[in-house]
């Protein structure tokens, strides 16, 4: 069997999985964003009709799944497994939200990184010959992550000026062997990279140098340079994990 690694930390699918649905379910502040027609749900109600915030992720990543099902005209039992995660302990609102399902379950935890991850697996087990489709759903919820990672809305805290908003979003993705794209041909899995930021309020800062060498791992084992793409999206940098990111490619010699 030929290996399928392409350099060090990449890995090009023989036969490329098919993004055939996709669904974004997202909060009232999202919806006032520019990505807004994107969109397939907006709420007005950040509890999702729950009557709580965790339980307010769960009913998001339902919406989203359920939405990418109807474009797709798929029911849940034509989905063989389900790559889900969110922020919260023990990935409850992906648990509760995928519990009537009845389809094989991976529970992930990557934080920003699920739905990426998420993704890159349900591709290695469609390209493996181990599913025919599978998905990947995330969420996260603003209230919810700052009552679990910082302080709770209720304490009126002042927030720094490196502090980021978690987005209040539920993002779903089908993938199947057979489709006509966009395809998932490559996926460069990260190394951890501790900058030693331990300030809980800087996350872009943090997640920057984890950002740059796997961007680098990427562009290096595809023997490629940045321009190669039209557009490169990065998870959680903000502001100043975006500008920290750029300066280390400005050294590198690439404007990025």
């Amino acid at each position: 069997m030929s290996c399928k690694r392409t350099g060090k930390q990449t890995v090009k699918f023989a036969s490329p999985p098919s993004v055939i649905a996709s669904a974004g379910v997202v909060g009232k502040k999202e919806g006032e964003g520019p990505l807004a027609k994107s969109f397939d749900y907006i709420s007005e109600d950040s509890y999702f009709g729950e009557r709580s915030w965790e339980k307010a992720e769960s009913a998001m990543q339902r919406l989203a799944f359920t939405h990418a099902l109807n474009k797709a005209k798929l029911s849940p039992a034509s989905i063989q497994y389900v790559f889900a995660g969110d922020l919260l302990n023990q990935c409850i609102a992906s648990v509760f939200a995928m519990r009537d399902s009845s389809i094989p379950y991976f529970g992930l935890y990557g934080a920003c990184s699920t739905m990426a991850e998420g993704l890159t697996l349900a591709a290695m087990s469609i390209d493996g010959g181990y599913a025919d489709t599978a998905c990947a759903v995330t969420s996260s919820h603003f209230c919810s992550a700052e009552r679990q990672f910082r302080m709770p809305l209720e304490y009126g805290g002042q927030r720094s000026p490196t502090a980021q908003w978690t987005a209040t979003a539920a993002g779903c993705a089908l993938l199947s062997a057979d489709g006509d794209g966009p395809y998932i041909t490559h996926a460069t899995t990260g190394i951890i990279r501790d900058a030693g930021i331990c300030d809980a309020n800087n996350m872009g800062a943090a997640m920057a140098r984890a950002a740059y060498d796997t961007l680098s791992a990427h562009f290096g084992d595809l023997g490629i340079e940045p321009n190669h793409y039209d557009l490169i999206v990065t998870g959680d940098l903000g502001f100043v994990g975006r500008s920290i990111v750029i300066e280390f490619f400005r050294q590198d010699g690439a404007d990025i």
